[in-house]
């Protein structure tokens, strides 16, 4: 089978959905199965076979490119480039202009089209202020773009405007990929349950030697009798940085050798510059801020930490919990249907999402390192269930399952080419 993935975040920026996407298409290989990804162009990329480079613009958030493609009608040649490469299926991981492309390529070719719901839209929507109106007309101008009328709007305000974008997306695909059952506790979805399933992606561990676990500590001045309270993800407001910052300062006071190391890109230099001199002199000394990293130097990260931070509360899977807890580090989180249906079934300190709460959390596990052990521990044993093979094998079951829908509507042109239903299957959301 060969599947075509439409993305619009790719390297060099690493984020979920590179690395659930990267993940998939590396265990999907090792089944026999080829990939082609098609991303927005960055000058940063390197060279890549079966990547697709759509010319992109700087959208000035997060160093995001944005396919430029949508800014006139898609062209024939841009649909008969893509066709050359015989799709079997299409899938989409993201709502903008590439993810859009794929929806409107899966109608023009004829291809089923399988979208994972990775990004919880209105928290986003919602961190950053977005305004309604400005959704709205983002809505209007994919529905010219796919040639669909502009879904009614039920209500006003952010809600409206991204439940008809997510109309437009998600009606047309013939299976919709939930990481979690936590993004149905946030969001109605307009998809028919029967259209919907649960794959949570699967990561492997990486592990660090002792030599790149002493570089890190060296290089950022972590003491081997002090604790290291880590974040990983992007330094933004969606996840939690707020949150965290206040509460390490109630850390400091009762564990003052504890330091606090956020690894991730930094898009808002003057909102944290804000945030740490709210926090105070001391623990803006304590805090070590190293930007984007490699996995090497992540995986030595985790190596290091006592106990993993994670203060968000938009996130549908984070992959980062997955790969703290194959580092056996135990996790404070505030997001509780996360904790419940995400992949450590429950084993982590979940927390009221307040500075307070979440202090207590952290204070807890650093003052029992028994019980911290312990409860990564039993974190590793359930992340270990959520293999990349596993991952592949569930995401082959979906692809099949979408094949066999596309070939009973009348309304599309056959696939390009056949495929092998692969063993396995998945179970639909109840």
């Amino acid at each position: 089978m060969r599947i075509m993935h439409f993305t619009d975040t790719y390297l060099p920026r690493r984020d979920g959905v590179i690395t659930s996407l990267r993940t998939l298409r590396a265990a999907l290989a090792a089944s026999g199965h080829a990939s082609v990804t098609v991303a927005p162009a960055h000058s940063g990329q390197e060279p890549e076979p079966w990547l697709v480079r759509l010319p992109a613009l700087p959208c000035g958030v997060a160093d995001l490119r944005l396919s430029r493609w949508p800014l006139r009608p898609a062209r024939q040649e841009l649909l008969d480039g893509l066709k050359a490469y015989l799709p079997d299926v299409i899938h989409v991981h993201s709502p903008g202009p590439t993810g859009l492309l794929g929806v409107l390529a899966a109608q023009r070719l004829g291809v089923p089209l399988v979208q994972t719901y990775h990004t919880d839209l209105h928290a986003y929507a919602d961190a950053y202020r977005v305004p309604a109106v400005a959704l709205r007309v983002l809505a209007e101008a994919y529905a010219r773009r796919l040639g669909t009328p502009m879904p009614e709007l039920t209500g006003g305000g952010r809600r409206a405007a991204l439940d008809a974008g997510n109309r437009l997306l998600l009606g047309p695909a013939d299976a919709v990929v939930l990481p979690t059952a936590a993004v149905l506790q946030r969001v109605s979805l307009p998809v028919a349950a029967r259209r919907m399933f649960l794959v949570p992606t699967g990561v492997g561990p990486r592990a660090a030697d002792a030599e790149a676990v002493a570089a890190f500590r060296a290089r950022y001045g972590l003491r081997e009798d002090g604790q290291v309270l880590l974040f990983v993800g992007r330094v933004n407001r969606e996840k939690g940085v707020e949150l965290l910052l206040a509460a390490y300062t109630r850390i400091l006071r009762e564990r003052p050798a504890t330091r606090l190391v956020l690894i991730g890109a930094v898009y808002e230099p003057r909102w944290l510059r804000r945030l740490l001199a709210r926090a105070g002199a001391l623990a803006a000394a304590n805090v070590v801020i190293t930007g984007q990293q490699p996995p090497e130097v992540v995986a030595a990260a985790y190596a290091c930490a006592d106990v993993f931070a994670f203060p968000s509360r938009t996130d549908t899977q984070a992959l980062v919990l997955q790969e703290a807890a194959h580092a056996g580090v135990p996790t404070v989180m505030v997001d509780p249907e996360l904790h419940r249906t995400g992949p450590l079934g429950g084993a982590a300190r979940c927390v009221e999402p307040d500075p307070a709460s979440f202090a207590d959390g952290v204070l807890e596990l650093l003052g029992d390192p028994r019980a911290a052990r312990a409860l990564g521990a039993t974190a590793a044993a359930n992340a270990a269930r959520h293999t990349p093979a596993e991952f592949a094998t569930s995401m082959l079951a979906v692809y099949a399952q979408a094949l066999a829908a596309d070939s009973t509507n009348s309304s599309r042109v056959a696939p390009v080419s056949s495929a092998v239903a692969p063993r396995g299957s998945v179970a639909p959301v109840p």
